[in-house]
């Protein structure tokens, strides 16, 4: 393959598993009723613990607006709570999950784990490690991109 079509052959080969892991991803979600945005949004909560907003949606990848919309939901689900920090600064809002947020919040992260374990099986036990490393690599390289002006 010549080195003028890796990038081409790069973002074919990633947008294709893009849509499949997602296509994937949400009929696995889908039996619990929740979206795959309120999915990732739930599991965020669970492994970082309550979060300011803005800093939720960062970790997301996604704007306040569209972050506070989906709380806004979640909310009236009874599924995470807005809280104030009433000590430090009143201003910043945290968003934590509530009893019931956390127990769908740990059935959707062994839902997300038994898929994960479907996909690693139909990968060679021996290449595993190389394809976590490679996507590590990937969201490094992804990483080392966010402020730069090339």
């Amino acid at each position: 393959m010549a080195v003028r079509d890796l990038p081409q052959k790069f973002r074919e080969a990633l947008g294709l598993a893009y849509q499949r892991v997602n296509a994937l991803q949400r009929d696995e979600k889908r039996c619990f009723g929740v979206s795959l945005s309120r999915c990732v949004t739930l599991e965020t909560l669970l492994r970082e613990g309550p979060l300011p907003v803005l800093e939720l949606a960062t970790r997301l990848g996604l704007d306040a607006s569209t972050v506070t919309r989906s709380i806004d939901g979640l909310v009236r689900e009874s599924l995470v709570r807005r809280t104030r920090d009433e000590r430090r600064d009143r201003r910043k809002v945290f968003v934590g999950l509530t009893a019931r947020g956390r127990t769908l919040a740990q059935k959707l992260e062994r839902c997300a784990d038994t898929y994960s374990d479907r996909i690693l099986e139909r990968i060679p036990k021996a290449r595993r490690e190389d394809v976590l490393y490679a996507l590590a690599l990937l969201v490094e390289a992804v990483d080392g991109l966010e402020g730069s002006s090339e």
